[in-house]
């Protein structure tokens, strides 16, 4: 059966888990993953997870928890606010430790970004171009991408809008 990983990225518990929470809920064999409750250092990029035959990372944190269930997903789904035109630091410290991840066929890969600016703006097409280049490297197909505006006066609530909306890229 496919399986779901939905990685959080954000540091508080808004908007981006509320996100992940509404896909949660009409997606069967789905798991949401916080990263803000695990210890994820960041790279070394000493290269030791390309030298050894398993193809491990050497820094002992909590990372290699989230490797076992991402072995197990077929399509992934990050959900992080921006920050400053990128995803937050701590998806991003998650995502340059995925330079020792190598189980990347048979995956897809999802998107789902909020910001205080309107979602025309260029802050969302900066990360979905940047991600479907990192998609395009590791060969994972990269065929959903939401955007949506939230912000501390502007709260998202989950609406049968926003609910169609996640629906439409399950």
């Amino acid at each position: 059966m496919n399986k779901t990983l939905i990685i959080v990225g954000s540091p508080r518990k808004g908007t981006s888990l509320k996100l992940a929470s509404c896909y949660q809920e009409m997606c069967e064999n789905t798991e949401i993953v916080q990263l803000r409750d695990f210890n994820i250092k960041p790279c070394m990029g000493c290269d030791q997870c390309h030298k050894n035959e398993n193809h491990k990372c050497i820094i002992k944190d909590d990372f290699e928890t989230i490797v076992e269930k991402l072995n197990e997903a077929s399509t992934l789904v990050f959900i992080s606010p921006i920050y400053w035109w990128g995803v937050t630091a701590t998806l991003k410290c998650f995502i340059d430790r995925l330079y020792s991840f190598n189980n990347w066929k048979g995956k897809e890969f999802k998107l789902i970004l909020t910001g205080g600016a309107e979602t025309t703006d260029v802050e969302y097409k900066l990360l979905h171009d940047q991600f479907k280049e990192m998609m395009v490297y590791i060969n994972v197909p990269f065929n959903s991408f939401l955007a949506f505006e939230a912000y501390q006066d502007k709260i998202l609530e989950i609406t049968d809008e926003v609910k169609n909306q996640i629906k439409s890229i399950i």
